[in-house]
């Protein structure tokens, strides 16, 4: 049986009407040595999956040449993802501001606690006083002794004019 490559076909199916192209009659009609037709040289011509059976292989399939580089980049990210975050997450230097009092109008006492990783290392924190609209008022560094993980310190920030709440600018 032959069809000239003339126009499309349409078959009958009993839901309605089905348009096959002369690509689709040709391959339909290819026998193997066998004598039964090739279906899954068809569906992998069709479709683009490779010879050998892998969808997923990109030697045969031009339109899949952007899966390997894909995976290479997801694994390097998804590395480097869960490396930020655990580096983030576990901080060399914390600190925990606990109260403080303005009970002097020339100073503040503050509590506040500080957890290292590297107790051998030298550490400081900077607290400051602020007044009512946030000016900062007082500012001292306060070396940390070494050789402790948990340290909790009581220090006194004079001030140069009335505070109303003292903080933790920052701690290294």
């Amino acid at each position: 049986m032959t069809i000239e490559p003339t126009a499309p076909v349409f078959i009958s199916v009993e839901s309605g009407m089905t348009l096959l192209s002369y690509e689709d009659l040709t391959y339909a009609n290819r026998m193997d040595e066998s004598g039964n037709t090739s279906e899954s040289d068809y569906l992998s011509n069709r479709y683009g999956t490779s010879r050998s059976g892998t969808s997923w292989s990109t030697g045969d399939n031009p339109q899949r040449r952007w899966l390997i580089p894909a995976i290479i980049l997801f694994i390097v990210g998804g590395t480097w993802l869960i490396w930020s975050a655990n580096h983030y997450s576990n901080p060399e230097i914390s600190s925990t501001l606990i109260a403080f009092s303005v009970s002097k109008p020339d100073s503040v006492s503050l509590r506040y606690s500080v957890h290292t990783r590297t107790p051998s290392k030298s550490h400081y924190c900077i607290v400051t006083a602020s007044d009512y609209q946030g000016n900062i008022v007082g500012q001292i560094t306060d070396q940390l002794p070494t050789g402790h993980q948990d340290i909790n310190r009581n220090i006194v920030i004079p001030v140069r004019a009335a505070a109303a709440s003292a903080a933790i600018e920052h701690c290294a």
